[in-house]
């Protein structure tokens, strides 16, 4: 690694404070775009100002794995999650230090290779449920939430979570719009006061802290084999299991949602059809490795739309980056957005949807197939804070995206709905649908 140059930051575009406003007060999915151009004229670092605080935008797969992996040490949790803890709480995505160590010891073991495999039939069970008459008009992103709901609740807390899904719907909708001010200039002020925003804030955290204090409730009345009931033991109390609970919640059930909503709209009848003939000849409805197209299709999905769009990380120490000087206190962020559609990486299809590109020889599925560096694709994080769920996302993911596809032919409105980054990667509007029962 080069030595750092003390006291001097790379170049970088000059963001005016009125800049900055216009292009939240625009929608975030503006923000995307200006990462996009900023990647585009500083393609390894970029220092900007940007809502009070000096930020390095890092673009090179090289140097993000720099600020993930080799300096996870040196960084904690970035702006975005620092305000997602106002719902959140200390779960596992928001804690810090030996503390989130600690509370990932803990919770792995629901997420070990064999007991997440154990859930391939619940999965599977929860998308054959979804029924819909041929020819009905459907909203992709509302359908899909219900099923992820239903998917985690079943496989996480042992419960049918299916009747609250409109509820726990509505109430991540009102939050993560909410955060998109939170985030945004002055975003702080607005919790301070008693705004329209402060109210809407706490009336999504009301509704959703009902139905996870209920469940631990009847968790510690009777302990099942589930997440909440795994961690009963532990000692953890009421508020802690809470935090917990809904960040699974929000991991499990709106990034899921979220990605296969973007896979269905992607799909079409070419597409469709392959993955409907692999699902018709796959061992069972929940096996897993006969399924590399649908993998393909699901690789390519978040390639396109990461649930998880961008990394933020605050720097606790100086560290050299790339023969700067990152100082602490300094924000860094890199973005899946970004890295994942640049076509140094990805070619001049870059902005195509080609799930081909992840099959190998033989059609076999592979993650190093379209030959990218490897943090030029990093749907799920990289170094300590990885998603625990990683393994989890996929299967279900994959097993859904067949279900689906082998009973029906989804034709989604192909208008362009935007794109609403907040702390996941939602559809900037409804995404409609008209669905047709396959005869074969």
């Amino acid at each position: 690694m080069a030595v750092a140059t003390q006291g001097t930051r790379p170049p970088g575009p000059r963001l005016t404070p009125l800049r900055v406003a216009r292009l939240f007060a625009s929608g975030r999915g503006q923000v995307l775009g200006m990462l996009t151009d900023v990647a585009r004229r500083y393609p390894r670092v970029a220092c900007v100002r940007i809502l009070g605080e000096t930020a390095y935008l890092v673009s090179d797969p090289d140097l993000i794995r720099e600020v993930l992996v080799v300096q996870g040490r040196s960084t904690k949790k970035g702006r975005g999650l620092e305000q997602a803890s106002r719902l959140l709480g200390n779960g596992l995505l928001t804690s810090e230090g030996d503390e989130h160590r600690e509370q990932r010891k803990l919770i792995q073991p629901a997420f070990h290779g064999e007991r997440v495999r154990a859930y391939a039939a619940e999965m599977a069970a929860a998308a054959e449920r979804v029924q819909w008459a041929d020819g009905a008009r459907i909203e992709l992103a509302n359908e899909l939430a219900a099923l992820t709901l239903d998917v985690v609740g079943r496989t996480l807390f042992g419960v049918d979570l299916t009747g609250s899904a409109t509820d726990v719907r509505e109430a991540l909708t009102d939050f993560l719009g909410a955060f998109g001010q939170v985030a945004g200039p002055g975003g702080e002020l607005l919790l301070k006061v008693r705004s329209r925003l402060r109210r809407r804030l706490d009336a999504a955290q009301a509704k959703l802290d009902e139905l996870i204090y209920a469940l631990i409730a009847r968790r510690r009345e009777a302990p099942g084999d589930d997440l909440v009931s795994m961690l009963l033991p532990t000692g953890m109390d009421d508020t802690e299991l809470r935090d917990q609970a809904l960040t699974f919640v929000l991991a499990g059930h709106e990034t899921t949602a979220n990605l296969l909503t973007w896979a269905c709209w992607l799909l079409d009848d070419a597409t469709g059809d392959r993955l409907a003939a692999e699902a018709a000849a796959a061992e069972s409805l929940s096996s897993y490795e006969d399924r590399p197209f649908a993998r393909a299709v699901v690789a390519e999905a978040m390639r396109l739309y990461p649930p998880a769009y961008a990394i933020g990380r605050r720097a606790t120490a100086d560290f050299a980056l790339d023969g700067w000087t990152v100082p602490e206190g300094a924000l860094v962020i890199t973005s899946q957005w970004v890295a994942s559609r640049d076509p140094r990486w990805w070619g001049r299809d870059a902005q195509q949807f080609r799930p081909e590109r992840w099959l190998a020889a033989g059609g076999r599925f592979d993650l190093t197939a379209p030959g990218h560096p490897r943090m030029a694709y990093h749907p799920f994080g990289a170094g300590s804070r990885i998603c625990i769920g990683e393994d989890f996302a996929w299967l279900e993911a994959t097993l859904v995206i067949s279900s689906l596809a082998r009973r029906y032919r989804i034709e989604a409105d192909p208008a362009f709905p935007g794109v609403s980054p907040a702390i996941t990667l939602r559809p900037g509007g409804p995404v409609p649908a008209v669905v047709h029962r396959r005869t074969t």
